[in-house]
C-alpha cells in the first residue's frame, strides 16, 4: 500500500483510528457491521455512504475499514485553520458546494485530484452522495458528485478500471449522544461494466449510475416514515437490528457495576453534554463534536484523576483507577 504522507501524519493518523476503535465500544451500545467480508483488502475503491450523522459516519467507517481511508468533506467546516489542519490530519479531504461561489467551484477540481490521486495510489475514499448532512431514517436524493467521480476515475487520465464503487448504508438508532445500536451494511460493488450507458453520453452515464446506486444503497439502509409514532420507531429499529441486538441485562453484579459506571460518569457526561448541545445547537454536528471531545478529553481527564488518587494513595491504586474507569465507563453503557 502506497502512501504519500509525511511519517508524522501517518503516525498521527494510524493513533487516532486506534483511539476511535477503543472509543466506539464505550460510545455505542452496539456496532453491527453487516458484509464486510465481501470489500476488498485494498484499492483502489470509492465507498459511497449516506450521510446522516455529519462527521461521526466517517469515523466509524474509518474504524471499520483495514486500509487507511480518504474522506470528502464539506468545505466550510475547514475555513478555521487550526481545524483544518487537525481535519487534514485524519485524511479528510474539503469539498465545497457550487452554490459557495466561483471559488468552491475552482476548489471541486482540487477536490477531485486528491481524491484520484488516493486512488491511484491504491488507497480507498469515502464520499457522501446525498451531498447533505440530516438526521432521519432515509435516503436523499443523490447529488451528481459520486457519479462524476466514478466516470473521472474509470474513463478519464487516470484509467482505473479496477476502482470499484461500494454502496454503504450508515443507520443509528438514534442521533443525540451514547447508547445506541448501529449498523454500517456494504452492498454488492459496482464496476464500470455495469453501466451500459456509453460513457461518451455523459448526462445519461450519469443518470444511469446514480439510479444503479441509489437502488443498492436504499437495500442497506433503514427507511422510517417521518409520520411513525414512538412505538412504529421502536418496532422498525428492532426488526431491522435484530431480535438479539439489545444486549442481555446481566446478572446482578454486572447490572450493579453499569449502574456505578453510570453514576461516576455522570458529571463528566453533562458537563460534556452541555457545552456540545451549546456549540452546536440547530445544526447536525452534536454526534461529532461530542464523541470528538470525548475522544481525547476524556483519556486526560481519567489520567488527571488517577494522578489525584496517585497522590494520596499511592501508584497502584491510582494503576487501577486509570484502568477501572473505562472499563466502567463500557459496562454503563452496555448493562443498562
Amino acid at each position: 500500500m502506497q502512501r504519500n504522507l509525511p511519517f508524522n501524519i501517518l503516525y498521527f493518523f494510524y493513533f487516532s483510528r486506534f483511539l476511535i476503535r477503543l472509543a466506539l465500544p464505550i460510545f455505542l451500545r452496539r456496532l453491527f457491521v453487516v458484509n464486510f467480508d465481501q470489500v476488498p483488502n485494498k484499492g483502489p475503491l470509492l465507498l459511497a455512504s449516506n450521510h446522516p450523522d455529519s462527521f461521526f459516519d466517517a469515523l466509524v467507517i474509518g474504524a471499520t475499514m483495514r486500509q487507511p481511508i480518504f474522506t470528502l468533506a464539506r468545505g466550510d467546516a475547514f475555513k478555521k485553520p487550526a481545524v483544518a489542519f487537525w481535519l487534514r490530519q485524519i485524511n479528510l479531504i474539503p469539498v465545497f458546494r457550487g452554490s459557495e461561489g466561483r471559488q468552491a467551484v475552482l476548489s471541486l477540481d482540487i477536490t477531485t485530484k486528491e481524491s484520484l490521486d488516493a486512488m491511484k495510489n491504491g488507497n480507498t475514499v469515502i464520499v457522501f452522495s446525498e451531498g447533505i448532512c440530516v438526521n432521519e431514517w432515509k435516503l436523499r436524493p443523490l447529488g451528481k458528485g459520486t457519479a462524476r467521480m466514478a466516470h473521472q476515475a474509470w474513463f478519464g487520465e487516470s484509467n482505473l478500471k479496477e476502482m470499484q464503487v461500494i454502496p454503504i448504508g450508515m443507520n443509528y438508532e438514534h442521533y443525540r449522544g451514547t447508547g445506541k445500536r448501529t449498523a454500517i451494511r456494504f452492498g454488492d460493488a459496482i464496476h464500470h461494466t455495469d453501466i451500459k450507458t456509453s460513457p461518451e453520453d455523459y448526462e445519461k452515464w450519469l443518470r444511469e449510475f446514480n439510479e444503479i446506486l441509489q437502488f443498492k444503497m436504499n437495500q442497506e439502509i433503514l427507511t422510517i416514515p417521518e409520520t411513525a409514532t414512538k412505538e412504529e420507531r421502536k418496532l422498525a429499529f428492532n426488526n431491522f437490528f435484530g431480535p438479539n441486538s439489545i444486549p442481555s441485562k446481566g446478572n446482578f453484579l454486572l447490572q450493579g457495576l453499569g449502574w456505578f459506571g453510570r453514576f461516576i460518569h455522570r458529571p463528566i457526561y453533562h458537563a460534556f453534554d452541555k457545552k456540545v448541545s451549546k456549540i452546536t445547537a440547530r445544526s447536525v454536528f452534536y454526534d461529532s463534536a461530542l464523541f470528538g471531545l470525548l475522544l481525547y478529553l476524556y483519556p486526560v481527564i481519567v489520567l488527571l484523576i488517577a494522578g489525584i488518587v496517585g497522590i494520596f494513595a499511592g501508584f497502584k491504586v491510582a494503576l487501577v483507577v486509570f484502568a477501572a474507569l473505562p472499563i466502567l465507563a463500557w459496562l454503563g453503557n452496555r448493562y443498562r
